[in-house]
């Protein structure tokens, strides 16, 4: 079966828990990778310059799907990106703020396609976590009502990283009931819930990038560990659960990989798909 392209999720999946990955090998892989003329897609809900910066020396020649699909890049070109209004932001604030205190909520991100902005309340600790994730992050005076003092700014996602005592499912539960039907909530992994566009999702990036390359299902591999690499490990029977991913998520994909993020299971998967290929 052949492959055309390959998707890969960051974070639990292609990188270590440290936030990094065996750059001699995949340097190798990705030589083998353009040789037989396999596109690679970095696939995250971070934000894309932290993607590029991940990859600089191969962005030109990959794709990015980030901000969990609300944001999608061929190489340096931005493609699509799907913003959320003003008034589905000031919803989303409204609720958070009816259910949720300071106490409930560690780092809240606004973020547009590129730039990503918090609250200048927001403490360093919190804001170093924030920005290996986002990388080009400013504080703003009131994080609340930005979208009333950049009434044309297009913003493409919110993050809301919650406290270790907030159960991230009551959250989804509670948040589905309030926020306008416009807008999806992903957990995104790390006590962490993303909202957006609806139609801002990891798949739907995904089957742009199919589109655009016109592409088979069957010619796709993607890999996931995460409730929002659902969508895109059910579109081709070439998925792969980290070894390390939750068992729902293990029982859902098409295959396991036999190592964890930890032990560069995406690469060496990757090398046995080439040999087999």
């Amino acid at each position: 079966m052949s492959i055309k392209l390959i998707a890969t999720d960051l974070d639990g999946t292609f990188l270590r828990d440290d936030h990094t990955y065996n750059h001699r090998h995949f340097a190798r892989v990705f030589r083998r990778l353009q040789k037989r003329g396999i596109h690679f897609v970095a696939a995250s809900g971070s934000s894309y310059p932290r993607l590029a910066r991940e990859f600089a020396p191969y962005r030109d020649h990959m794709s990015f799907v980030s901000q969990n699909g609300s944001v999608i890049h061929i190489g340096q070109k931005l493609v699509r990106a799907y913003p959320i209004t003003a008034t589905a932001l000031a919803r989303v604030m409204h609720v958070l703020d009816r259910f949720y205190g300071p106490q409930d909520i560690n780092q809240l991100v606004i973020s547009d396609p590129v730039s990503s902005y918090v609250d200048q309340q927001m403490d360093d600790h919190n804001l170093a976590i924030v920005k290996t994730f986002y990388e080009q992050v400013s504080r703003v005076p009131d994080l609340r009502h930005i979208f009333a003092a950049q009434p044309d700014h297009e913003f493409t996602k919110i993050s809301i990283n919650f406290a270790e005592h907030i159960n991230l499912q009551r959250v989804a539960a509670t948040l589905d009931q309030y926020l306008p039907a416009s807008l999806t909530i992903e957990n995104s992994g790390f006590n962490t819930d993303l909202i957006g566009d609806a139609h801002g999702t990891k798949r739907n990036g995904l089957a742009l990038l199919q589109r655009h390359f016109n592409l088979r299902a069957d010619e796709i591999v993607t890999f996931g560990d995460n409730e929002n690499d659902l969508g895109m490990l059910a579109m081709t029977g070439q998925s792969y659960a980290m070894q390390n991913a939750h068992q729902i998520i293990r029982m859902q994909a098409g295959h396991v990989t036999a190592a964890d993020n930890n032990h560069d299971g995406v690469l060496k998967t990757i090398d046995q798909l080439l040999k087999n290929n």
